[in-house]
């Protein structure tokens, strides 16, 4: 009885271990902030800002920035402390990224904490029915730290999570 127990649960585990997922490629965004891409990302810079994208077989497209506000907007980090964690700020922060991505539906902002630093997560649904964009930021000092993923319609993932739990603090 044994014996076909450890058949059994070999047979459910063996062909998961062969489907895992590869090792990640960590990337460092800058002094601070690394994440994990399931592949190497290309560098790409758009608005003067450098952006990390890695388009995966599976159409899932994984891409990571940082945004400083205080040459961008004039924020800085006393004057972003102070607001930072309002539902108002990130409301109208977020209809700032809404309006460069009209093809997107985006859902309400959820304020958190990573690490003590205050965070927005967010999803937004393709208008055509392609997909699913979820968002996850960190805010540190007058830094944004964008970490997005773009899910295509009836594909299920776990992958996003992956991508945004393989964010690290240096």
């Amino acid at each position: 009885m044994k014996k076909l127990h450890f058949l059994l649960l070999s047979l459910l585990v063996f062909p998961s271990l062969c489907f895992a997922q590869k090792n990640w490629v960590m990337l460092k965004i800058d002094e601070r902030i690394s994440v994990g891409f399931p592949s190497a990302p290309e560098k790409t810079t758009k608005n003067g800002n450098d952006v990390y994208i890695d388009r995966e077989a599976d159409s899932i497209l994984y891409s990571a920035a940082m945004i400083d506000l205080k040459p961008l907007a004039g924020l800085d980090s006393a004057k972003l402390a102070a607001i930072k964690d309002t539902q108002g700020f990130a409301d109208q922060f977020m209809k700032g990224i809404a309006s460069q991505k009209t093809n997107y539906d985006f859902g309400k902002t959820t304020i958190g904490k990573w690490k003590g630093w205050t965070t927005y997560q967010t999803s937004a649904t393709d208008k055509t029915g392609k997909g699913t964009l979820y968002t996850y930021m960190i805010i540190i000092g007058s830094r944004v730290y964008t970490f997005s993923c773009r899910v295509p319609d009836k594909l299920a993932t776990k992958n996003q999570d992956q991508f945004f739990d393989s964010v690290q603090l240096m």
